[in-house]
């Protein structure tokens, strides 16, 4: 009686420093069970889930069903399928039904409506055998595309449940993110890329509390994820381990449990077989025990524990101080054995618990008893005390009856065990901090006493709080004491020192774009800001807002950052890497500095005539002012002789500098090619047609007798009087005036011969010894009788024949010019 009552006193003590987050399971043929506070179990029949072996499922601290998967199809706790995870319809995830162990489900720190599903498919021989094209099917067990499988083998993969969204179809929650892949083979290995993980996987608390590691194998190498309030670390802890399980073998190597003893520092693997033979069967299969570091992730030190069996299933007791194995028919007796973790010789401590039929999953429950998976069965068989030595233990065949119309078969939903084990969980962990501990369990106890590693006083307060006076890691102990037994629990916590934020340097920069906007480089600040704090302990961020700063949130590029506003303030956090809740802030400010206002680009005008100078200015000075020219000159301005590109660098007080370019480009007068006269008509034009001396690019203005303007732009001009004139081109540059005399003609229509002194002899007007001298004019009466032979350069006619005044009459003219023109008419005397 008294060892009775010590058995249930042990399991009373675990039981009560589990969590309830393993509350409720799913499995099997629409199977499942749920875990009371008070440690009992009732079977449930509302599962929707038919599984042959890989399950997950996963409550909430209260220990509310939250949700469950096989991993490829998504149940919410209503049992209602979410639109995102749904196998049959096309969003299913990458697990697999037939895979040891399909999925895990991790919740994400500080975040309670998110989890994280981890899966592992079936890697099938057959559909290696075809890749990369998927296999078609159907196999040779006779199973069909896509029913049982996609014919790829898919790998480790993770989704995002989030429990805050509503499904299409009303369920709480859906998969936000579906299906990421995660690399745990060698890519330069063709056979591993072809199968990509075996069917394991297990999660486990980190040693400080703030995330999970997930863990999977593969061949010979260990694959440790971090999952913590950053999301999951999609590089691995790669910790390369003996034994070495061929892919050859492959897919019956691939079968077996992986599981992590709730302390977090030991971890079991089964390898139901280690064959050679695709698709073959081998009964030289084994388990091997490892040490794990939950700080770091590391797998080491195997320990071979039993070989040439067929394994399965794989459990630590509570406290991590039993393991048990479940193994087939094979080369040993098939059953339950046991092993204690704490002998010197842990391979041979071994026990032979129970003889068992074909194995199945081992679980812990929260209760602090082992369940076993009985296959094609309606029972679970139960290790009632899994932390008592060899029958002790209470093996109870058949210890739960499942409800009715349900069954198991060979699996049972993993769990993160550290949901089985009390744990110390530690706020406030920064040097000057009032540290906060606590227990997390569920149920009472008789007292506790708390050391905090330091040399102060031991506390009994439920959750103390505590002063660390220096920095540096303290094992900090809980001892409870309930019905007269001692249970220690114990976690490092590192006090962390609290760094100093320096005073930061204003950053200027130029604002070369004189749009208040330029790029700064925040990082230049960081060594001013640690001052002589060691990088490789600290690390400066840059934020825009106090509020950002303070939680971290949204930390700015330190190389390449583009202001907002002008001037705006910096904000930046220097944290501890080791513990980065342990912070100091300070700002800076970034602003723009104005640029010297002058044009990017000017030109100038140089006459290639006269070769005189010119001068070439920004348009500022100042004593503020430096100037630097590509001709070497540092004056404000300079004079050139010639064409070309000239540049000026012109720099303010503020060193701020701004580069205008000069293009001198060089003028001439003008060439005169030709004009064009219409005359002898009632409007009388000309045009001026010119070209540059030089070919050079100049603009020409025109005028006509005035010599000094104004000129006009057009060389075109109309209703020009008769007579002599005088074209002038001006350079707008001002390099000169071309010019060239003109005749307009003009043919009288009368004239009187009366001595008065007017119009007292007919003439051309415009025609002279030097315009139209080589004309002739020829002067007729009315009946053809030439009168006159009129001399261009002379003063034309008098009115007279032979001495002779002729009376007044019209007479006829006959005018050949030396242009080529002929021009007829007549004209009347009037006395």
């Amino acid at each position: 009686m008294k060892k009775i009552t010590l058995l249930l006193s042990l399991f009373f003590t675990v039981f009560a420093f589990a969590q309830k987050e393993a509350n409720y399971w799913y499995f099997g043929n629409n199977a499942g069970i749920h875990f009371l506070d008070d440690g009992s179990v009732v079977s449930l029949a509302d599962s929707n889930m038919t599984t042959n072996e890989g399950c997950s499922s996963i409550s909430d601290a209260q220990g509310n069903l939250l949700f469950y998967t096989d991993g490829r199809t998504v149940w919410d706790k209503n049992h209602i399928i979410m639109p995102n995870g749904n196998y049959l319809g096309g969003t299913g995830l990458l697990g697999d039904p037939s895979s040891t162990q399909s999925g895990i489900i991790v919740p994400k720190a500080d975040d309670p409506n998110i989890y994280y599903i981890f899966t592992v498919d079936e890697p099938h021989h057959e559909n290696a055998a075809t890749y990369p094209d998927p296999f078609p099917g159907p196999y040779t067990d006779g199973s069909t595309i896509p029913a049982s499988d996609d014919g790829l083998n898919n790998g480790f993969n993770y989704s995002i449940v989030d429990l805050s969204v509503i499904g299409a179809n009303g369920s709480e929650g859906d998969i936000t993110t579906r299906n990421v892949h995660l690399v745990t083979y060698n890519p330069a290995n063709i056979e591993e890329i072809k199968y990509k993980c075996s069917e394991k996987i297990t999660a486990v608390k980190n040693a400080d509390g703030t995330g999970y590691w997930v863990i999977t194998q593969f061949v010979d190498r260990f694959y440790s994820f971090l999952v913590d309030a950053n999301g999951v670390n999609e590089t691995p802890v790669v910790s390369q381990l003996l034994p070495v399980i061929p892919t050859s073998g492959y897919r019956r190597n691939a079968i077996g449990c992986l599981k992590i003893s709730p302390t977090g520092n030991k971890l079991a693997i089964a390898h139901m077989q280690v064959g050679t033979e695709t698709g073959g069967s081998a009964s030289n299969g084994m388990v091997y025990l490892y040490d794990f570091n939950n700080s770091t992730g590391t797998v080491s030190n195997p320990l071979p524990i039993k070989e040439n069996g067929q394994p399965y299933g794989v459990e630590f007791s509570p406290s991590g101080k039993k393991l048990y194995a479940c193994y087939d028919t094979a080369n040993v007796i098939s059953g339950i054995y046991q092993y204690n973790l704490e002998a010197a010789n842990i391979p041979g401590s071994e026990i032979f618990i129970a003889d068992t039929p074909q194995s199945g999953t081992l679980q812990l429950g929260p209760n602090g008893k082992i369940y076993r998976a009985v296959v094609s069965s309606q029972n679970l068989d139960v290790i009632n005390n899994p932390e008592e030595t060899g029958a002790a233990c209470g093996y109870q065949q058949n210890g739960i009856t499942l409800a009715n119309g349900t069954s198991c078969f060979f699996g049972l939903p993993p769990f993160i065990t550290s949901f089985f084990y009390a744990s110390i969980e530690i706020e406030n962990t920064c040097l000057g901090d009032t540290s906060e501990f606590t227990l997390a369990f569920t149920n009472e106890f008789d007292s506790i006493e708390w050391d905090f590693g330091d040399g102060s006083p031991t506390s009994a307060e439920i959750n103390p709080t505590h002063v660390y006076t220096d920095a540096g890691t303290y094992n900090v102990v809980a001892v409870i004491e309930y019905t007269g037994e001692s249970f220690t629990f114990s976690q490092n916590v590192t006090i962390a020192e609290v760094p100093v934020a320096n005073t930061a340097d204003n950053l200027r920069e130029c604002d070369t774009g004189s749009d208040g906007i330029e790029n700064f480089t925040l990082g230049d600040n960081t060594n001013t800001i640690l001052g002589n704090q060691d990088p490789e302990d600290y690390e400066v961020l840059y934020y825009e807002s106090l509020t950002n700063a303070q939680l971290s949130s949204g930390a700015l590029n330190p190389d390449s950052y583009n202001n907002t506003s002008d001037p705006q303030t910096i904000y930046a956090r220097v944290q501890n890497k080791n513990n980065t809740n342990c912070y100091a802030i300070t700002t800076f400010t970034i602003g723009t500095m104005g640029v010297p206002g002058i044009d990017d680009t000017a030109e100038a005008r140089i006459c290639a005539n006269t070769g005189d100078p010119v001068t070439l200015s920004t348009g500022i000075t100042g004593a503020q002012y430096t100037y630097e020219w590509s001709n070497g000159r540092t004056t404000p301005t300079i004079q050139v002789t010639r064409s070309g590109t000239f540049s000026v660098t012109v720099t303010n007080a503020h060193g701020c500098s701004k580069t205008q370019t000069f293009t001198v480009i060089p003028s001439d007068v003008a060439i005169i090619e030709d004009i064009d006269i219409i005359d002898l008509t009632d409007n009388n034009t000309v045009t001026v047609h010119v070209s540059p001396t030089g070919g050079v690019n100049t603009t020409y203005e025109f005028s006509i007798d005035r010599p000094h303007g104004p000129f006009q732009e057009s060389n075109h001009f109309e209703k020009v009087e008769p007579g002599l004139h005088t074209v002038y081109v001006s350079d707008v540059n001002g390099c000169g005036v071309v010019f060239k005399e003109i005749s307009i003609l003009s043919i009288p229509k009368f004239f009187t011969p009366n001595g008065d002194g007017v119009h007292d002899t007919w003439d051309i007007v415009g025609m002279n010894f030097k315009f139209y001298q080589n004309s002739t004019i020829y002067i007729y009466d009315r009946y053809g009788k030439l009168i006159a032979n009129i001399d261009p350069k002379g003063s034309g006619w008098d009115g007279t024949y032979n001495g002779n005044r002729l009376p007044s009459t019209d007479y006829w003219y006959v005018i050949k010019l030396d242009d080529g023109r002929t021009v007829k008419g007549h004209f009347s005397m009037i006395r």
